[in-house]
């Protein structure tokens, strides 16, 4: 009788495959390391010294589009690299033989950044005696604990330069939602979050219905926005309404405010079958789709509506000619609507940072003020087109076709197509 095979034995066997596999794939991050450098140099070589102030730049759009990756993305990878075999060849040569993931070169990479080359080359040599045998949370603890041991006079300098970076970043999401983060110093964070969390945990002490993580966002939103705060509500509402959840929800919903500071700075595009009652969402700038309801809310407390020609042979309005090179208020916001960011591939800046460039040059190629030869750019793929050896042509639809200085063509369509 044949022996059935032990279900644990198969199992392993499985792991063992996955775990090859894996060294594999962060192998191959060690090659690409490699392949991004000689990418660098060659294109150094390739591109004419008469644009060189502008060669970095285009090295990134270069490399962005052709790796489908925001610009921002490449610079980090590039960086990695430079620092992966120039830096750290000892967790270059490891990760080569797949020794430990990529994300744990990365903690490397990261935390010995403003290191000496002595001190980096001790923090290594300790570090890379445990990457094997730890997550990547814990290597990152571990790395941190020996770079401050090793050179703790630095942190003032390196606080400082971290200080530089600070940013808000927003990442839209799906089913009318967004990311809003916040990259700041640790202490106004943890004062930030602390501060939520008490009025928020006050208000669940008076009977507000909606759970602690709600409340954070909510009070946090209330307070930025400037608008009535909810927290109030709580106990006595559910003894008024007996805590029916669609009584309160309807309250709610009255009394959260006019969307204070949106109004102003964004533009809230809504279907005129949305407004009679329909159900097609509406697009909010920058984040995307809306659902029905908070467009009609959004359109009903706007100061003015304007109406949109989405047919270019309806509005004459959208085009100009050569009678004028500044383009005028109803055609620029038009233009807003339907680029909805940077036209230049790979870029997501939004209309509102950007500027309105002629795709036909206005002085040298006669270019006329048309909603098919204007389109937003940000002002540094607005200066590489001009001066960096990216060409673009538009189509009556206001699609641009691109090519870049080594002859690669990418499509960007209208965000309203």
């Amino acid at each position: 009788m044949r022996k059935r095979p032990d279900p644990v034995a198969v199992a392993d066997a499985a792991l063992g495959r996955v775990v090859a596999i894996q060294a594999q794939m962060d192998a191959l991050s060690a090659a690409r390391a490699e392949a991004l450098l000689e990418f660098e140099a060659a294109f150094a070589v390739a591109y004419p010294p008469s644009a060189a102030p502008l060669r970095e730049r285009a090295e990134r759009a270069e490399l962005a589009c052709a790796l489908r990756m925001p610009e921002r993305a490449v610079e980090t990878l590039l960086g990695e690299s430079r620092m992966l075999t120039r830096q750290l060849p000892a967790t270059f040569a490891a990760l080569g033989e797949g020794l430990f993931s990529y994300r744990h070169a990365q903690v490397l990479i990261d935390e010995t950044a403003e290191l000496d080359p002595v001190d980096r080359e001790a923090v290594e040599r300790v570090a890379l005696g445990v990457a094997r045998s730890v997550t990547v949370a814990q290597f990152r603890r571990k790395v941190r604990r020996l770079r401050e041991r090793r050179n703790p006079e630095s942190m003032v300098e390196r606080v400082r330069t971290a200080h530089t970076r600070r940013e808000l970043v927003l990442e839209p999401a799906r089913d009318g939602m967004a990311y809003l983060g916040i990259y700041t110093n640790a202490v106004d964070a943890a004062a930030i979050y602390e501060k939520a969390t008490t009025a928020a945990g006050h208000a669940v002490e008076d009977g507000d219905p909606r759970t602690l993580t709600q409340l954070r966002v909510d009070v946090l939103v209330d307070a930025l926005l400037e608008r009535d705060s909810t927290l109030g509500l709580g106990r006595t509402m559910l003894e008024t309404m007996n805590a029916d959840p669609d009584e309160l929800l309807a309250i709610q919903e009255t009394t959260v405010g006019p969307f204070a500071g949106i109004i102003p700075t964004v533009i809230v595009t809504v279907p005129i079958g949305t407004l009679l009652g329909g159900n097609q969402p509406g697009n909010l700038e920058g984040v995307g789709p809306i659902d029905a309801a908070t467009a009609r809310k959004l359109t009903s407390h706007a100061p003015v509506l304007y109406r949109m020609l989405t047919d270019p042979d309806t509005g004459t309005g959208l085009s100009m000619g050569r009678t004028a090179y500044r383009v005028p208020e109803p055609l620029r916001r038009w233009l807003r609507v339907r680029d909805g960011s940077c036209r230049f591939p790979m870029c997501l800046i939004c209309t509102r940072r950007c500027d309105i460039d002629h795709t036909r040059d206005w002085a040298t190629q006669n270019g006329p003020t048309d909603h098919d030869n204007l389109a937003h750019l940000s002002r540094g793929h607005h200066t590489l087109k001009h001066h960096g050896g990216w060409k673009v042509v538009q189509d009556t639809r206001g699609v641009l076709q691109w090519t870049s200085y080594l002859g690669r063509e990418y499509t960007t369509l209208p965000d309203a197509s």
